[in-house]
């Protein structure tokens, strides 16, 4: 666009200028207006003529708004943002013009058509494969924390959103027996092969299998202080004693539902920042419920969506 730029004639130009400076044969205010003038209108110049870059550039690579492929809405414009697959992969909105990190080494897909109540995102699911981990997250606060209690990178099991029912809060059932400082996930799209996830460690815990509905309840175990939760299964395909369909307890205490729950680790390691704050697990206590710590202007309370 500019050879100038490329050539070492503009830097000995401003050094010869810095020398008559320093004899005293040049004033300094002087040169510093005058180069500051050149740089600026060379400047303008390169604007101007950018297109002859992208241009060149056109040639050789795809623009990033025509690669990928459509996978969920922006919260923003409501359209389709794509996912580009390329490493590292990364979502992109061709409205808005933005990009999304996402998590890596793992498969991307929709979470049916969930979205997040803080910024209407259509929420997406990061699974490391039938024995690994896998959470759902917003695209757009896994890029923009919405609390002080989060950090860039965190998916919805580790978000503190007090009523969102994705949320650690709503989804969280004990302290992990394994790091003691995680909280162990229900992840809400692993059914029917339903998992329970440290957000700090690789412990799984699958449970349930072929269950048709998984809930974390507000009630807590007497014995360990854990969430409980209720078991939902079809007709037929009962797991349960005597065919029941139907099973609330504690996973941990409960005779009818511990042959159910099978504990070992993620083939990859999808640890993650801070856990829930309530209930504890096999005796290890822990605080009361989360709430929100700010962020983004969003009420507190408990309860769900």
């Amino acid at each position: 666009i500019d050879p100038d730029l490329v050539l070492p004639t503009m830097r000995s130009a401003v050094e010869e200028q810095l020398n008559l400076i320093a004899v005293g044969k040049a004033e300094f205010d002087s040169v510093l207006t005058h180069t500051l003038e050149i740089f600026q209108l060379k400047f303008q110049y390169f604007v101007k003529n950018i297109e002859g870059m992208d241009e060149l550039f056109e040639v050789t690579f795809s623009p990033l708004s025509a690669s990928g492929r459509p996978l969920s809405r922006c919260g923003k414009c409501r359209r389709y943002i794509k996912l580009v697959e390329t490493k590292p992969v990364r979502l992109h909105c061709v409205t808005c013009d933005e990009t999304f990190a996402v998590p890596q080494n793992g498969v991307i897909r929709e979470f049916q058509e969930n979205r997040c109540p803080l910024d209407d995102f259509q929420l997406l699911v990061w699974s490391g494969g039938a024995k690994g981990k896998s959470y759902t997250f917003c695209p757009y606060c896994y890029n923009n924390p919405p609390f002080q209690d989060m950090s860039k990178g965190s998916g919805c099991n580790l978000c503190s959103h007090p009523t969102c029912q994705y949320g650690r809060d709503n989804v969280g059932v004990s302290q992990c027996m394994e790091c003691h400082f995680g909280i162990l996930v229900m992840d809400p799209s692993s059914g029917p092969k339903w998992k329970l996830a440290c957000n700090r460690c690789d412990v799984i815990i699958n449970l349930f299998d072929k269950a048709s509905k998984v809930q974390v309840l507000e009630d807590t175990c007497e014995m360990c202080g854990s969430q409980t939760v209720n078991v939902e299964y079809k007709e037929g395909k009962s797991k349960l004693r005597e065919g029941q369909l139907t099973a609330s307890g504690c996973i941990f205490c409960s005779t009818l539902l511990i042959p159910l729950v099978e504990k070992h680790r993620a083939s990859q390691d999808g640890s993650r920042g801070r856990g829930r704050g309530r209930g504890r697990g096999r005796g290890a206590s822990r605080g009361g419920r989360g709430g929100s710590r700010g962020g983004r202007g969003r009420s507190s309370g408990r309860g769900r969506r």
